[in-house]
């Protein structure tokens, strides 16, 4: 099973915007509404890295990431949200999760985050392969 990337968002449209850049990029992605089916999804599925949304009823995106490390998920988990307070960010960092997001952003910008996450990602689990 190929790794993929797992969005979790409960809009729709931001969904679907996530969903075409990476296609747009070449990338398989799965698609869940909550926190809770983050949990669920990483069970059945090996995952590079995971797009989060902050803000979302029940399981929030702090929560889910919580959840997700306690776990032993390891992949890179970037917030991906509207808010820029700085409260927000530290407790993403404090949850678990590698980067940050705000929306609106750029398509480039989000190819960087992605590339950034992604190569940091290969090169820690191959040089691990390697010693």
């Amino acid at each position: 099973m190929d790794p993929k990337v797992l969005v979790v968002d409960d809009s729709e449209v931001n969904q679907q915007v996530l969903r075409w850049m990476l296609r747009d990029m070449g990338e398989e992605c799965d698609v869940v509404s909550s926190g809770e089916e983050a949990v669920s999804a990483v069970k059945s599925w090996p995952y590079k890295i995971i797009f989060m949304d902050l803000r979302m009823p029940n399981t929030d995106g702090f929560e889910a990431t919580a959840k997700l490390r306690s776990a032993g998920f390891t992949a890179p988990i970037i917030a991906v949200t509207a808010s820029s307070d700085e409260d927000d960010w530290k407790n993403c960092m404090n949850a678990g999760m590698n980067g940050y997001l705000t929306k609106p952003f750029l398509k480039a910008d989000f190819q960087d985050i992605f590339e950034h996450w992604t190569k940091l990602e290969t090169a820690t689990v191959d040089s691990t392969a390697e010693a």
